[in-house]
């Protein structure tokens, strides 16, 4: 046998080992790529559920269910012009009768020296969730804490915290 023989019998080995291997291959259904389903930001999913956009000129803070329950929020404040705006977008159920969800900024830690807290007003329906719009000539950049009550009664007292979130 010559050295020729042994190499064309080597090529055409490979070559139908390499024939085999392609059809085999192509012939193979392709597995199915892992989809990891996509979880949208409280940010994003406010947007959706009041369709707009939250400009970005503004600061934004999260609002989370500290109740129990499912419930979200997105925060925004601005100081500009002398003017502080602050609005709460939130996904929230509708309160039994006789009572309202109310928002509050808050400074400092509850229970110690320094701590203060603001009503920002009574929330009202809006593009089928909840919506609070303050505008005021106090600035309130240093209520880093935003909370949102279910009350009862109109007081200086918030009662049932739903929403919690800071700046």
């Amino acid at each position: 046998m010559k050295t020729r023989d042994i190499v064309i019998g080597l090529v055409i080995v490979v070559l139908l080992g390499g024939i085999f291997y392609w059809r085999r291959v192509k012939t193979q259904v392709p597995k199915e790529e892992l989809k990891v389903p996509q979880t949208l930001s409280i940010q994003d999913q406010i947007e959706e559920k009041f369709n707009l956009k939250l400009p970005e000129d503004v600061e934004k803070a999260e609002l989370k269910d500290v109740s129990g329950g499912s419930s979200s929020g997105i925060a925004t404040r601005k100081f500009e012009n002398q003017t502080f705006s602050h609005t709460v977008l939130a996904d929230l159920p509708d309160p039994e009768q006789g009572k309202f969800y109310e928002g509050w900024l808050t400074k400092g830690e509850e229970g110690k020296e320094g701590f203060s807290i603001v009503s920002t007003g009574r929330m009202r329906q809006a593009k089928g969730g909840w919506l609070l719009e303050l505008q005021t000539k106090t600035n309130y950049t240093d209520y880093k804490n935003v909370v949102v009550t279910l009350e009862e009664k109109v007081d200086k007292i918030p009662e049932k915290h739903i929403l919690e979130g800071s700046f």
